[in-house]
């Protein structure tokens, strides 16, 4: 569990993990005598493993994903931006379930029950929408993490203990974990295809996690040069990546799709 966290965050602070969900598992559930696909009415609110805030000089962006299920189990995805323009990183709070989102969308996917219809990657990017300069990958979402009022995993609190070998430091009044990345401490290889590629690490990312597992990255300027390196990187090598990465001396591996129009939209902006 420790490896797979570890190389979680190593990838957000090398993407800023600006991530939309295009594929999602079918919803079902079991209330009195009914069991089984149920259609959401509206779009419900995906409970994430955890936040990432990207902050920069006009604000931080904190993406986050809903769905909607018709009765015939096909699903529609929604990427939405959790703008603060104060960058005090105010993260969402969905204690009430609030599904009403004024804004629009920065990706909508197509997410048909029948799999032989459906490429687990196609959607609409909204690039003139808020949070569009902070996408950076499609996630296949093969496992249901649940929506709010029917979080499936509860255990954050087991989670974040595995990060308490971290250094600690105050951020914004809270105490908080840091965790550093630079060519010293990370490597990473991406494998596209027959073609193994070493990423280059352009100076330091810090990243600064709480106790839920809400985790907020500055986007200094080496970022830029990052991800310019990861859109040059898919243009000649395709979209889909199998991505090794060595933290120090924890091990992991992760299969991602970069989405090369929204890695150059995000360059660009900086």
């Amino acid at each position: 569990m420790r490896k797979l966290l570890y190389s979680v965050l190593v990838l957000a602070l090398l993407t800023s993990l600006g991530c939309a969900i295009t594929n999602y598992s079918v919803i079902t559930d079991t209330r009195g005598d009914y069991s089984g696909v149920i259609r959401t009415m509206h779009k419900a609110y995906i409970i994430p493993t955890s936040q990432v805030a990207k902050v920069y000089a006009d604000g931080s962006d904190c993406l986050f994903t809903m769905v909607y299920q018709n009765q015939y189990a096909d699903r529609t995805l929604y990427t939405f931006n959790n703008f603060d323009p104060t960058a005090t990183v105010k993260f969402l709070d969905q204690t009430y379930c609030d599904w009403r989102y004024e804004g629009c969308e920065i990706v909508r996917a197509r997410d048909p029950h029948q799999d032989w219809l459906d490429n687990k990657f196609d959607h609409e990017f909204f690039k003139d929408c808020s949070g569009a300069r902070s996408l950076s990958i499609l996630l296949d979402q093969k496992k249901r993490l649940g929506e709010c009022g029917d979080r499936i995993f509860s255990d954050l609190q087991d989670l974040s203990a595995e990060f308490a070998e971290l250094p600690t430091t105050s951020f914004r009044g809270e105490t908080v974990y840091v965790v550093p990345m630079n060519s010293g401490n990370t490597s990473i290889t991406l494998t596209s295809g027959d073609v193994a590629t070493n990423m280059p690490i352009y100076g330091q990312f810090t990243g600064f996690l709480t106790e839920e597992l809400q985790l907020v990255v500055p986007m200094t300027p080496n970022m830029k040069l990052q991800l310019g390196w990861l859109a040059n990187h898919t243009n000649a090598n395709g979209e889909a990546a199998h991505v090794e990465i060595t933290y120090g001396s924890l091990n992991g591996a992760v299969d991602l799709h970069l989405l090369t129009e929204g890695l150059n939209y995000n360059s660009s902006r900086f």
